[in-house]
């Protein structure tokens, strides 16, 4: 995504972030609503903001300020979205849960159910948990499941994040970096998946100047002085394609933009390279009104400029799976100067701008028309299979990591025999492809042939590939190592499960039979015994004869322990005659 290069300039001029206005009123929200859709309903709205602002009346921010102003500029943010009555009542309330004394039942009684459940689904869970990974997997495994439920709480704790980034100068440094490195691994790459490019920005942009700030005035110094070196040839550029836009009577708009800072610093790092160096830092971004207008202007974008080999990319032909829409290349300008072309329609550049929010007109009562829901949940479907995962590891640590897993990696672009497109993150595998299809397919799978010819299974896939997977009638028995070389949860998962049913039924019992004098305790010592040794009990009998008692322990059988051992130690409790292991 890329910044308008006049917007950027005063901003640097001024030494400001892209923070929201600074000061916000209800009059504001309302204003804006009722501008944005007259079916707002303001009473419901105001009244959402008397009933947050009298909860929160003692309350005040690192800042100073009162705590209201902050659910009022998150309820801003989701005005400038589009969003509904009941998200911007949600937002005004977004806190009373977590922070004051106000109950679900409050919520649903006053403002009904669907805001209840809205503001319910970004509240924290205030449960005792061991660790901060353990915390923060839960808290996310509760907001991913109610995501499904309804989208809004999603775009709801993006504003709120969005918020709290811009005010991070107040609070202490270690938080300012918990808080900025959490935003830019999960918030930010949420906000990608669901095609929110302008949020995304603002996310990244925010947490990067106060995770790197030494880095990030670095970038915006050496950007500044490009932008002074290039501007001129840039503005010449621009003349020249309006010129011949309208000389062929296409109507469309053309504006000069820059990388937004962190995508700046991410390119510098990963191909270890300056800023003079990157060739789509500068773009000229041409926006039109129909969709064929955009190959007409590529035609006269290729007879104007020299393009730079590879750097052709057409989403329109073939869409990103969070919806962008656009064609791309890479031109020597004028006088040699480099930069990328950019063409859209002016639907496809809103999508890109405001992503899955362009289609909140469907929601009805709370709900996404089916085709609409469809579409979104395929959006995030590696999400929804992380938690799947975490389900079966218990680790925080590692559900995490695979979530952060989902959301980052870039994405490639593939196809079935059928010419169907399938997109899974880079370095995924033809087991997840397998997996990406369906179940069955992935405990089928026996081969698979890319681009026509017969590889392993565990082959990387790469744009373009064309994946056909071979399957066998008989269940395949995964192997443990593919759980470190597939990418996607879902492939993890299922693997996972197979492993798992095939360790229960290798699992076998056994019975450990005693004989001895009775006595009080003495079915105690024995599986204090078995339990130190981590000894699966599964049942116990005894069988009591004059002074003497039979004790059947059925254990579970495992290989890894030593049982003459263990039948040693229960042999030297006091009255025991006889101990032996029956398998």
């Amino acid at each position: 995504m890329f910044v308008d290069i006049i917007l950027l300039k005063e901003n640097m001029d001024k030494g400001e972030s892209m923070e929201t206005k600074e000061e916000i009123s209800i009059e504001d929200i309302l204003y804006q609503a009722k501008k944005r859709n007259q079916s707002m309903n303001s009473k419901l709205i105001r009244k959402a903001y008397e009933y947050a602002k009298e909860k929160h009346k003692n309350q005040f921010r690192k800042s100073g300020e009162p705590y209201i102003i902050h659910p009022v500029h998150v309820a801003y943010i989701l005005v400038n979205l589009n969003l509904d009555t009941e998200t911007i009542c949600a937002a005004l309330l977004h806190d009373v849960l977590e922070d004051t004394e106000a109950t679900y039942e409050d919520i649903n009684n006053i403002f009904g159910t669907q805001i209840a459940q809205i503001v319910e689904g970004v509240t924290k869970l205030n449960y005792l948990f061991k660790t901060v990974e353990e915390k923060q997997a839960e808290n996310y495994k509760k907001m991913f499941i109610a995501m499904e439920k309804d989208i809004r709480i999603i775009i709801l704790k993006l504003a709120d994040r969005l918020h709290n980034i811009s005010t991070l100068k107040y609070l202490k440094r270690d938080r300012q970096i918990a808080i900025a490195k959490e935003t830019i691994e999960l918030y930010a790459p949420i906000a990608h998946k669901l095609g929110m490019y302008d949020l995304k920005m603002k996310l990244e942009d925010g947490s990067f100047k106060f995770l790197y700030p030494k880095e990030y005035e670095d970038i915006v110094n050496k950007l500044e002085d490009q932008i002074n070196k290039t501007k001129k040839l840039l503005e010449i550029t621009k003349d020249e394609i309006e010129i011949q836009l309208k000389r062929q009577r296409i109507v469309a708009s053309v504006k000069i933009e820059t990388k937004h800072i962190y995508n700046i610093y991410k390119k510098m790092k990963q191909k270890r390279i300056g800023i003079e160096e990157i060739k789509d830092l500068f773009s000229i971004k041409i926006i039109t009104n129909k969709k064929q207008d955009c190959y007409r202007i590529l035609g006269i974008i290729n007879t104007l400029y020299n393009l730079i080999p590879g750097t052709f990319k057409d989403y329109i032909a073939t869409p990103r799976n969070n919806m962008y829409e656009a064609i791309h290349e890479i031109i020597l300008g004028k006088k040699g100067v480099i930069l990328e072309v950019q063409i859209c329609s002016y639907a496809m550049n809103k999508i890109a701008k405001y992503g899955i929010t362009n289609y909140f007109p469907y929601i009805e009562k709370g709900k996404i028309e089916k085709k609409q829901e469809v579409k979104f949940k395929n959006k995030l479907y590696g999400i929804h299979n992380s938690l799947e995962l975490k389900n079966i590891i218990k680790d925080p640590k590692e559900f995490l990591n695979t979530l952060k897993s989902e959301l980052l990696d870039d994405e490639v672009y593939l196809f079935t025999p059928k010419g169907d497109i399938k997109v899974l993150p880079r370095g995924a595998t033809a087991i997840d492809f397998a997996y990406l299809i369906h179940e069955q397919i992935g405990k089928h799978i026996v081969g698979c042939r890319i681009n026509s010819i017969e590889m392993p299974v565990i082959t990387k896939l790469k744009n373009g590939d064309i994946v056909e997977i071979l399957t066998s009638n008989e269940n395949i028995q995964p192997k443990e190592e593919w759980l470190q070389l597939v990418k996607t949860a879902k492939a993890k998962s299922h693997i996972l499960k197979q492993l798992n049913k095939e360790k229960q039924k290798a699992k076998k019992n056994g019975k450990i039979e005693i004989l001895s004098l009775d006595r009080k305790n003495l079915v105690l010592e024995i599986t204090d015994i078995l339990t130190k040794n981590n000894i699966n009990i599964q049942s116990i009998n005894t069988n009591l004869n004059e002074n003497k008692i039979k004790i059947n322990i059925t254990v579970e059988i495992q290989e890894s322990r030593d049982y003459k051992k263990i039948l040693k130690q229960i042999l030297e409790i006091n009255g025991i005659i006889e101990a032996k292991l029956q398998e």
